[in-house]
């Protein structure tokens, strides 16, 4: 299964980022400063599950409105570097996010039209 996780670099006070990272995660104020020191993964999710992929770009979006330094991460189980997370740009999760939309319009029409004939 694909995954999409980001992680946050900040040098500053992390506290302007603790209640958007506190709303999507649910983690203690202790574990989002000890995700951002140690550089974790903060919100890993389905990469072709459309609903999490939007709560998603919505937390990135309010971040980088923050002033974050957000790094979003790819990975792909089946392509090169199994497993590994890969660093994707900013477009490139927005491309991402388009495509899936466009997939799962195109599989509503099938499955519309599918159900017209019947």
């Amino acid at each position: 299964m694909s995954k999409v996780a980001i992680k946050i670099s900040s040098d500053g006070p992390f506290n302007k980022y603790l209640i958007p990272l506190r709303k999507y995660t649910n983690l203690g104020i202790t574990e989002i400063k000890n995700k951002i020191e140690n550089k974790d993964f903060f919100a890993e999710t389905d990469a072709n599950n459309i609903d999490d992929m939007e709560k998603l770009i919505g937390l990135v979006d309010n971040l980088l409105r923050l002033g974050a330094e957000v790094k979003i991460l790819d990975r792909d189980e089946y392509g090169e570097g199994i497993f590994d997370y890969q660093e994707i740009s900013y477009d490139e999760f927005i491309n991402n996010i388009d495509r899936l939309k466009e997939i799962t319009d195109e599989l509503q029409d099938y499955d519309d039209a599918m159900s017209d004939e019947v």
